[in-house]
């Protein structure tokens, strides 16, 4: 899946506001899901972050990769097949955009 969202403030402002939200996902607890080896790492304005969800009888590797340039982020990654068996790729994509929308007041 790839995903280019315009956030219409400076690179280092929409660098802030993109790892403040993914630290807060990240320690969330989610009912019945754990997230387990979160990791994110950033150079300069490229980030790489992983991380696995797992459940009962199930876990999901996530992973990508996101950009944010002047005026845009550009985020990549594998949704897993499972997932993308219950919610087609378009509704993630859509969720994600109007997520990213508001967290840019958008």
């Amino acid at each position: 899946m790839k995903l280019t969202l315009n956030h219409q403030t400076s690179q280092e402002k929409a660098i802030k506001i993109i790892d403040d939200y993914l630290n807060y996902l990240l320690s969330q607890k989610y009912p019945g899901v754990e997230i387990i080896d979160p990791e994110k790492k950033w150079q300069g304005n490229f980030m790489r972050f992983y991380f696995v969800a797992e459940k009962i009888f199930w876990s999901l590797e996530i992973s990508g990769t996101l950009i944010i340039n002047d005026e845009s982020a550009i985020l990549e990654g594998e949704i897993p097949a499972i997932v993308t068996t219950f919610v087609p790729e378009e509704k993630i994509k859509k969720i994600i955009t109007e997520k990213f929308n508001q967290l840019f007041n958008l």
